[in-house]
Order: C-alpha cells, then sequence, then structure tokens
C-alpha cells in the first residue's frame, strides 16, 4: 500500500467526522444514527492503525512510533465520543448537539495532525 492510499483512508475518516458533525449541528439531540457514523470512523482508524503497523515493523524508524501512537490516540478518542452518545445513553441524558460538534472539531483537528505526520513519513513507494 502506498502513502497516497494510507492517506486516503485517513481523508476518507476525516470526512465522515465532518459529515457527522454537519448532521448533528442542527439537532436538538445526537441519533443512534450519529453513534453508527462514529463507529464507522473509528473502524477506517482502526485499518488505518494496522497499515501504519505494518510499516513500522518494515522500516523501524522513530517517526513511524509518532504516526502510530498519534493514530491510536485519534481512534481511542473516536471510540470515547461514540461511547459518549451512545443510544443507552440518549435515552437517559440529554447531550448537547454543540458539545458534540465541538468535540468533532477537535477531533477534525487531531485528523489533520495525523495527515501532516504522514506527510512527514518517509517510505518509499510500497509497504
Amino acid at each position: 500500500m502506498t502513502k497516497t492510499q494510507i492517506k486516503a483512508i485517513g481523508l476518507n475518516a476525516s470526512r465522515q467526522l465532518n459529515a457527522v458533525s454537519k448532521d448533528v449541528y442542527n439537532r436538538d439531540l445526537v441519533t443512534a444514527l450519529n453513534h453508527e457514523q462514529l463507529k464507522a470512523v473509528s473502524v477506517f482508524l482502526n485499518d488505518l492503525y494496522g497499515v501504519l503497523d505494518t510499516f513500522y515493523e518494515r522500516n523501524l524508524k522513530s517517526c513511524f512510533t509518532e504516526a502510530m501512537e498519534y493514530t491510536e490516540l485519534v481512534k481511542k478518542r473516536i471510540d470515547a465520543l461514540a461511547e459518549y452518545i451512545r443510544p443507552t445513553r440518549l435515552k437517559t441524558t440529554h447531550i448537547s448537539p454543540k458539545t458534540i460538534v465541538q468535540m468533532l472539531d477537535t477531533e477534525q483537528q487531531a485528523m489533520h495532525h495525523l495527515s501532516t505526520l504522514l506527510d512527514n513519513i518517509k517510505v518509499g513507494e510500497k509497504a
């Protein structure tokens, strides 16, 4: 897999986060659908982490460690966000869509930073 393909996975995850944010923005309450969308983003990031892990095993360079750790951090945060708005919690607690949008904005910034880290990784043409 090329670095371009890896970045495409990250870009897709970032676009999905943006779509969730736009979907939530004008709502009175976040929904189970938003929860499922965030779970899908987490799956993309899990794939991305797996690919970076493969790069690390083959190249053993310090910059990979930073990118892998950051990817795992972003994934954990999105997992936590999905848990935060899970359908069972929605039934018992009103969660402000504004709060969710702010959290998603933070994740978008994290995804941008991850993309920058990927730009700095020197992997050649193939994984």
